[in-house]
C-alpha cells in the first residue's frame, strides 16, 4: 500500500509537470501571436505638414531660393516663354496609417512676414541685403491642393512673374505660405507653414 501510494504521488508530480509545462508553451504561443501583431499594427499620428519648412533641421520655418547644387537640383524653375519663375513646394503627410486621399488650402500670411521684417528675424544669416515682401500682385498659388488616396505627399508652385521679380534686383523677397481646412487627418502645429526667402540677385535671371 505505501508502495502504491507513493507511486499515485509521483505519477500526480509528473501531471503536474506536464500541465505546467503546456501552460507555459500556451503562454509563449500568444506573446508570439501578439508580437506579430503588433508589428503589423501601423502607430504614428497622421499629421500634415509643408516638407520645405524643416530644411534648416528645426533652426526656423525658413526656405531659402535658390538651394541646389545646378539647375537640376535647384528649388526653382526659370520659364523665360512663360514669362515667370516656379518656386517648388509641396504638402506630406507623417504617420503609417492607410494613405487616404485628402487636400488642404493654400494661403498666405503677410502679417508674419511683416513681423518678422520689423524685429529683424528674418534674415539671419550675414548680409546686408534689405528683406522685403512680396507682394500679392507678384505671383499665384493654387487655392487648393489634393493629395490622391494611396500617395502620402504631392507638390505645387509658388509661380512668380518673372518681369516683376526682376525689379526686386539687390533685395530678398519674403512670402509666408500655409495649409489650412484638411479634409482628413490633422495639420502639423509647427510644419504647417513656411517662409519663403528668395535672394533675388542670386537667381541669375535673364
Amino acid at each position: 500500500m505505501i508502495y502504491k501510494y507513493i507511486i499515485e504521488k509521483l505519477n500526480m508530480k509528473i501531471h503536474v509537470k506536464q500541465v505546467v509545462a503546456l501552460m507555459v508553451v500556451m503562454a509563449l504561443i500568444v506573446l508570439v501571436g501578439c508580437e506579430n501583431n503588433d508589428s503589423e499594427t501601423l502607430f504614428g499620428y497622421s499629421k500634415i505638414y509643408i516638407p520645405q519648412s524643416t530644411v534648416s533641421g528645426g533652426q526656423n520655418l525658413h526656405y531659402l531660393v535658390p538651394t541646389g547644387a545646378n539647375k537640376d537640383t535647384y528649388n526653382y524653375k526659370v520659364d523665360t516663354l512663360g514669362n515667370k519663375v516656379n518656386v517648388y513646394l509641396g504638402v506630406t503627410r507623417s504617420g503609417l496609417e492607410t494613405a487616404d486621399a485628402y487636400s488642404v488650402n493654400i494661403e498666405t500670411r503677410t502679417d508674419t512676414i511683416n513681423t518678422l521684417i520689423s524685429n529683424g528675424l528674418i534674415n539671419l544669416t550675414p548680409s546686408t541685403i534689405p528683406v522685403v515682401l512680396l507682394p500679392e500682385a507678384a505671383y499665384t498659388l493654387p487655392a487648393k491642393v489634393s493629395v490622391p488616396a494611396g500617395q502620402y505627399a504631392t507638390s505645387f508652385y509658388l509661380t512668380i512673374q518673372l518681369d516683376v521679380l526682376k525689379t526686386y534686383a539687390g533685395k530678398k523677397v519674403a512670402l509666408c505660405v500655409t495649409i489650412k481646412n484638411p479634409t482628413k487627418y490633422i495639420l502639423s502645429t509647427t510644419n504647417d507653414r513656411v517662409i519663403i526667402l528668395i535672394n533675388v540677385d542670386a537667381l541669375k535671371l535673364p
